[in-house]
């Protein structure tokens, strides 16, 4: 398992970072919505990438992330790494400003 963090003007759905991947994805063929970070709490937000990753998505998105989420997926990563289930997950993280 991967997990990128975007800082700074990464977010807002528009033309940022978090946007350029997506648009890789669907150049390949993959859909990747993104994850709006705001809806969810900590313990949420995992839930729905334990959610994405046993769906069988390999990359995903999540944006406008607080610092604390950041540090919980982080945290989540290392409890979890060694787990099949997450082998070649992508994650991609963008901190609200």
């Amino acid at each position: 398992m991967q997990i990128q963090v975007f800082m700074g003007n990464a977010g807002d759905g528009k033309t940022s970072k978090l946007q350029s991947v997506q648009d890789r994805l669907e150049f390949t063929g993959e859909s990747a919505p993104i994850i709006q970070a705001g809806a969810y709490g900590e313990d949420g937000l995992l839930e729905i990438l334990e959610v994405r990753a046993a769906g069988g998505q390999r990359e995903i998105l999540v944006d406008d992330c607080s610092r604390q989420q950041i540090l919980k997926v982080l945290e989540w990563q290392s409890c979890v790494e060694h787990e099949p289930d997450f082998d070649g997950l992508v994650i991609h993280l963008a901190r609200k400003d």
